[in-house]
């Protein structure tokens, strides 16, 4: 009982603060901020304060939840997300997770609202995407003539209370649920040269096996597409081809040593010399290579008996990545490895960034891994990983820009 009583208080307590989105219209007249996104001027459709009340609603449905994983932590657990999830869905509605973790619930929902897209017929229904704080981000979507207008908007969490602010409306640039991938991508047209939020999204309609979802979460994802070419190039254990390894001592040092990175980076280039040990227990936590292999890939110094480990810069820190894998096919292989078939997933419908590569695992006896290869699998477009910068050595960087003193 006194776990309702402080549900029903707090809820209270929340609507007699008036927590709307007239409220939120208000103070952004009020902060001076640039109001562009909130401006409703040259929208088709108003988001309403109904829509709004309804998601607060539907929130304080959950709040027990919520609370119960704020105190603990555990906001930003999957099983946390499926609960909410589960709660949004009692309702009817479709609902996923903003990782695409866990399998759409109502997935039929947008099935027959992308139908109705082709068909030219008027539809509406609300897709809700379940973010790891425990809040959501709300689509209340309308079909009319082969058109999908969107009106966004977003569920956050104010002193224990469900706060629901509008996001923005527009028409969709793109809509269109992908068959073979089991994505449906949404986009907003945005000017040239934006720098704002971003205007598409990705989320997985259709189900996919937890066992690939597991092998991903477990493999893949730990060192993803964003800080490392570990799957954006071909390479063996005969050949690492143009594998960084200075991407891998950044990516798993934690994983080794149980804490971040020491050795600090900045806008300009930084040197530092990295004890042998240290550096190599590194790259073994990730790769299996022999000591005079790796100072071949690396910038190594006899004398110190350290690797020399130059960090990125403004230079080539690269740029944002919403690209990110998912494993699709696994098999076991000879002498205790795995194969498993991964294809990336955009946020944005970009066929440049859709490719897939094969990544063969080595399954070691205390339960640790080691990446054996990968390969990219030929596709019939033309690539881009314009995410990803090559690192700048120290001799490019001083050839560029000379010494900081002179």
């Amino acid at each position: 009982m006194k776990k309702k009583f402080t549900v029903l208080v707090l809820w209270t307590l929340f609507l007699m603060s008036g927590c709307t989105s007239e409220n939120v219209d208000r103070s952004m007249e009020n902060s001076g901020l640039d109001n562009t996104a909130f401006d409703l001027s040259d929208r088709k459709s108003e988001i309403s304060v109904d829509t709004m009340k309804n998601s607060e609603q539907l929130a304080a449905e959950y709040s027990e939840i919520y609370r119960e994983a704020f105190e603990d932590g555990t906001l930003a657990r999957l099983d946390t997300i499926r609960e909410i999830m589960r709660s949004l869905g009692a309702s009817g509605y479709a609902v996923v997770d903003n990782e695409n973790q866990i399998d759409m619930i109502h997935p039929e929902v947008i099935r027959e609202f992308d139908d109705s897209v082709e068909r030219g017929q008027t539809k509406e229904t609300s897709m809700f995407v379940v973010t790891d704080d425990g809040g959501f981000v709300r689509y209340d979507l309308t079909a009319s003539d082969g058109t999908v207008q969107v009106d966004r908007s977003r569920l956050s969490w104010e002193e224990g209370a469900p706060c629901a602010e509008k996001v923005d409306s527009y028409e969709a640039h793109i809509w269109r649920l992908d068959e073979e991938s089991g994505y449906l991508y949404i986009e907003k047209d945005q000017p040239a040269g934006y720098d704002g939020p971003i205007g598409y999204t990705a989320v997985r309609v259709e189900p996919l096996d937890e066992r690939l979802r597991e092998l991903n979460r477990k493999y893949i994802l730990p060192a993803g597409y964003r800080n490392t070419n570990l799957f954006l190039t071909d390479w063996d254990e005969t050949d690492y081809g143009e594998l960084d390894f200075y991407d891998l001592f950044e990516v798993f040092y934690q994983s080794e040593y149980g804490k971040e990175l020491p050795y600090e980076s900045d806008f300009e280039k930084l040197t530092y010399e990295v004890p042998s040990q240290e550096f190599a227990a590194v790259i073994g936590k990730a790769v299996r290579i022999a000591p005079e292999t790796l100072r071949e890939y690396t910038v190594y110094d006899n004398d110190s008996s350290s690797y020399i480990y130059t960090t990125r810069c403004r230079e080539d820190w690269g740029h944002p990545c919403f690209v990110t894998p998912e494993v699709r096919g696994y098999e076991e292989i000879n002498d205790g490895m795995i194969r498993l078939r991964v294809s990336s997933v955009s946020q944005e419908d970009n066929p440049a960034h859709t490719f897939s590569h094969e990544v063969v695992i080595r399954l070691l006896p205390d339960g640790g891994y080691q990446y054996v290869s990968n390969h990219i699998l030929p596709a019939d477009h033309e690539m881009d990983f314009d995410w990803y910068s090559s690192r700048l050595t120290v001799q490019q960087w001083e050839e560029k820009y000379g010494f900081p003193d002179e």
